[in-house]
């Protein structure tokens, strides 16, 4: 009996410790709202990431517009810092997405991953789509 508790435990932990569950940050900067948003500039080099981001905001490509989106996917590639490195990091990168007009800043939204960067950029659609639809 007390044998498998431990070994309960340990599968337990084990199993809950792999999941990715990390937060979406989502933030309109300013007074904005998604409803004052009516056109977007994608500044994306893939064409597949564009296709996505365009289904989630709900808004297609308008290269006249002068509201940017940006998207970042950065993987901390190596990490010189002896305390992380001793402890371990709590992620290793993160996606943003970012609309901007001209240097500003007018929504932010970003989901941090440890090791699966496609469920990260998928809970950050997933954000969008509830903030602009």
């Amino acid at each position: 009996m007390f044998k498998t508790i431990p070994l309960f435990t340990i599968i337990l932990f084990v199993l809950l410790g792999c999941k990715e569950d990390f937060p979406v940050y989502s933030k309109f900067t300013n007074e904005q709202n998604s409803s004052q948003i009516k056109c977007l500039n994608y500044i994306i080099f893939n064409n597949q990431d564009k296709q996505l981001l365009e289904k989630s905001f709900g808004i297609k490509d308008d290269k006249s517009c002068s509201y940017k989106v940006s998207l970042i996917k950065y993987k901390v590639k190596s990490c010189t810092n002896p305390i992380v490195k001793s402890i371990g990091s709590d992620f290793n990168g993160y996606i943003r997405v970012e609309i901007k007009k001209g240097f500003k800043n007018y929504y932010k939204i970003q989901s941090d991953y440890k090791n699966d960067s496609e469920k990260a950029f998928k809970r950050v659609l997933n954000g969008i789509s509830k903030v602009f639809n």
